[in-house]
């Protein structure tokens, strides 16, 4: 069993230090046998980066992910997969830093980067798309929440069905930020949509999907309920 091996058994088991001492013997060897810049060397250099990403050491990541980007796209090319996949993970080490700006521009290149590589419906571009929205909803930015979400939304559907539970979780969230965005109608809608998803996939009346989406359209109906009675009081212009 080599270093390598060694070490993601261990971090499987949560042992974060013993598996960052055996990566990190493991990429003693291979840089004295093969040399800095060997893409073999820059695999162990992502999974170390990696780990100190689920550590929340995000500088240290980040320093090992821009390394790693520096090797491959001098082996592999700009536009290689490896290299898409090392940008998703800088942007995700600068989304955790609170450098937002910074991130979305990172997930619109590897975006734009997946579809070149694997087409408009991959599931890596839904999977990108999802992770800047929820950038945009922590700057605050619904409106483009949306439209990311929106994004995933179409690229999911087309590969897991209408009705499949995970295309009834991005209705429920798309429902959930119109709400926010006081869009009650539009929020009316993606939650009904949603609600019929859960039920075609048996949810229980007790789980926590169902609970919330019970709620959260119990609330949608409560502000349509008080905007129809306040509007009565006003005529027409």
């Amino acid at each position: 069993m080599t270093l390598h091996h060694i070490a993601q058994i261990f971090r499987r088991r949560r042992q974060h230090e013993a598996s960052l001492s055996a990566y990190y013997a493991s990429l003693r060897g291979m840089r004295r046998a093969l040399g800095d810049r060997h893409p073999n060397v820059a695999a162990i250099l992502g999974n170390v980066g990696n780990l100190h990403k689920e550590m929340g050491e995000y500088d240290r990541a980040y320093g090992i992910y821009q390394e790693v980007l520096s090797i491959e796209s001098h082996h592999l090319g700009v536009s290689h997969p490896e290299v898409a996949v090392t940008l998703h993970n800088i942007a995700t080490i600068e989304s955790s830093r609170g450098n937002y700006e910074e991130a979305v521009t990172l997930y619109r290149q590897v975006v734009q980067l997946q579809r070149t590589l694997f087409g408009p419906n991959h599931m890596s571009v839904a999977i990108t798309s999802s992770c800047m929205a929820s950038v945009f909803e922590k700057m605050g930015d619904t409106k483009r929440a949306i439209n990311a979400y929106e994004a995933t939304l179409k690229v999911r559907t087309v590969l897991l069905g209408r009705h499949h539970v995970d295309v009834g979780r991005l209705l429920h969230k798309l429902g959930s930020l119109a709400f926010r965005r006081e869009d009650f109608r539009i929020a009316e809608a993606y939650l009904a949509r949603a609600s019929k998803i859960y039920k075609y996939n048996k949810l229980e009346a007790d789980h926590p999907w169902t609970k919330d989406i019970a709620r959260d359209e119990a609330d949608i109906r409560a502000k349509l309920s008080l905007g129809r009675k306040y509007g009565e009081d006003y005529a027409e212009c």
